[in-house]
């Protein structure tokens, strides 16, 4: 593989458009914690024009914070920890569990990712909490969309299209999110299952109960379960008591640090090796069965259900058993978005194509900056 590229850093919004200006072609990109979602392939073809890495990291900051509005402002390259550690002082947070916080994930590469973690079960993705977005176009252009309040519904929703572009439509350099109180209390019950047939039954009865679960995912090596129950401690207590009861002895409310390190492994993406390849699936609970079949004995993937089933995360151990991967995909009509590991294409599987998305790349970048939506056009 060649030397990796360099990476421009503008540290002004004028550099940001000389930089704009000066390229045939861009790609923005933050803290590059998920590399496999802005791969820069060489031009061994002879016909791949390598677009320039455009790093927002230096345009970073809150620009504003309203606690009272639940509302806040910042710029696209501002680390997401700072962001949490802000909103926790005002005992406020972002529910959808935003990923790879502890490694610097940037708010603009959450929303160009759709980076959201097991929160979002309950409460929604990135984009049911993007309220407005500002973004330069290819030619220069910069473009305001959404509202800093919670009730405007008013315009074209450009701030929900946008989240999970992977830059291709546009440099996104600040947004404003809707936050959240931070729930009183939290509990995680661990249900063990002989199979993974009933991990899914007890998931699915589990996410059309009452309870109104925070999280649901299922670690798949394990065959255990864990729901994430949040708010008043006497309530969580009885919802815990309830799945205990229905469990027949084979669930446990685990410890307040057990269930932290659970979930910062699946927020971290570290539920696997540090080298791991690590690809994002959306599945729903028969393509997951279907998966969990197909590598039932390939030592060389390991397997994190999220979203109650929504979304799969498979982690590859090396680049041959990738190929594999890639086959089983296509196969099953699955499209893998490559999160983290050594690959030069970001798509794996089968990727469906739709006419409106040629559309609405035309209108959103009709300068043709920013790479294609499709790794072959």
């Amino acid at each position: 593989m060649n030397e990796k590229p360099n990476v421009l850093r503008p540290t002004t919004t004028d550099d940001l458009l000389d930089i704009i200006a000066g390229h045939r072609s861009v790609l923005p990109v933050g803290n590059r914690t998920k590399p496999g979602c802005s791969p820069c392939p060489d031009d061994a073809a002879g016909n791949f024009d390598r677009p320039a890495l455009v790093s927002l990291t230096e345009l970073s900051g809150i620009i504003e914070y309203e606690p009272s509005e639940f509302t806040f402002t910042a710029h696209a390259g501002t680390r997401v920890t700072e962001i949490v550690e802000i909103l926790k002082a005002k005992n406020q947070y972002l529910p959808f569990d935003p990923l790879l916080v502890d490694a610097g994930a940037t708010l603009g590469g959450t929303v160009a990712s759709n980076a959201a973690g097991p929160g979002r079960f309950r409460y929604g993705g990135v984009r049911d909490f993007l309220l407005a977005v500002c973004l330069i176009t290819g030619d220069g252009k910069t473009i305001r969309a959404g509202a800093k309040v919670v009730k405007n519904s008013a315009g074209f929703d450009i701030p929900k299209l946008i989240v999970g572009s992977l830059g291709r439509l546009g440099v996104m350099t600040e947004f404003t999110f809707k936050v959240f109180p931070v729930p009183s209390a939290r509990t995680t019950i661990q249900v063990r299952c002989r199979s993974h047939d009933e991990a899914i039954e007890q998931m699915s009865v589990a996410a059309s109960a009452r309870w109104e679960l925070d999280a649901i995912d299922y670690r798949v090596a394990e065959k255990t379960i864990c729901y994430r129950v949040a708010g008043p401690k006497p309530s969580n207590d009885l919802i815990a008591g309830e799945i205990l009861d229905r469990s027949s002895g084979n669930a446990d409310v685990i410890s307040l640090e057990t269930s932290d390190r659970y979930w910062t492994s699946v927020r971290e993406l570290s539920f696997t090796g540090p080298g791991a390849i690590v690809v994002k699936v959306p599945t729903t609970t028969t393509s997951f069965l279907e998966l969990a079949d197909a590598f039932a004995d390939n030592s060389n993937v390991e397997m994190h259900l999220s979203v109650a089933g929504s979304l799969t995360w498979l982690a590859i151990q090396s680049v041959p058993a990738l190929l594999d991967v890639e086959k089983t995909l296509g196969e099953l009509s699955l499209a893998g978005l490559v999160f983290r590991g050594p690959v030069e294409t970001m798509w794996l599987g089968q990727r469906r194509r739709y006419e409106i998305d040629r559309s609405i790349k035309q209108a959103m970048d009709p300068a043709n900056k920013f790479p294609s939506l499709w790794p072959d056009d």
